[in-house]
């Protein structure tokens, strides 16, 4: 299920997506949707949504995910507006939400996160009923250093839980330098339909920042 950067006069029109039997609304602040969900349930982390995206999962429930910026509270000297970035997922329950897995990283100094919402997604790879959320986010900095390009899967190893699995890439910025992959313990742990998802998310995450 994939959120591609809508054309402008598309962005405001709901995406209404399904994937099997799940169903994922993608939802923007021009959309009457994402206001109806902030009236509801709320704001649950700081900054504002850039995304909202809901998802009905069978026999799991209905999750929302809240991806958030909000106004870099650390000195920064990248860009004219660093933004601070805040993201979430929870169940919806009972008109209230339970937090089931959040994320946040901060500008500082010369360095700035920034979401690749074109690379953000929700999915079942391995078609076991229980959803991945494929957070992918690029940590841009002054200088000549790698940068690190992160596709983050939140998704249950074996448990009811969400877990945190990832795998960066390190993008060079000088000739001598080469492009490397660092998969943690629990990326290593997913399936291999879901690797190859998060691998396929990076590796176009990448050919966009290049």
């Amino acid at each position: 299920m994939i959120f591609r950067k809508l054309l402008p006069v598309a962005a405001c029109i709901v995406s209404v997506l399904s994937f099997a039997q799940m169903r994922t609304g993608v939802y923007f602040s021009s959309d009457k949707k994402y206001k109806e969900i902030m009236e509801e349930v709320g704001n649950p982390l700081s900054g504002n949504p850039v995304m909202i995206v809901q998802s009905f999962v069978p026999n799991h429930g209905s999750y929302i995910w809240f991806l958030n910026e909000s106004k870099a509270k650390n000195p920064t000297y990248l860009g004219e507006n660093p933004k601070d970035l805040h993201s979430g997922v929870f169940l919806e329950d009972h008109g209230g939400l339970l937090p089931k897995i959040t994320f946040k990283d901060f500008a500082a100094g010369l360095a700035q996160p920034r979401y690749m919402i074109n690379f953000c997604e929700i999915g079942d790879a391995d078609k076991d009923g229980f959803p991945e959320f494929y957070l992918t986010y690029f940590e841009e900095s002054d200088g000549l250093d790698a940068k690190p390009l992160k596709v983050i899967v939140y998704t249950s190893l074996g448990e009811k839980t969400f877990s945190k699995s990832k795998i960066t890439g390190w993008i060079p910025f000088q000739e001598e330098d080469q492009y490397r992959e660092v998969k943690d313990e629990n990326f290593r742990l997913l399936s291999k339909e879901i690797r190859l998802k998060a691998e396929k998310l990076l590796k176009d995450a990448k050919k966009e920042i290049n």
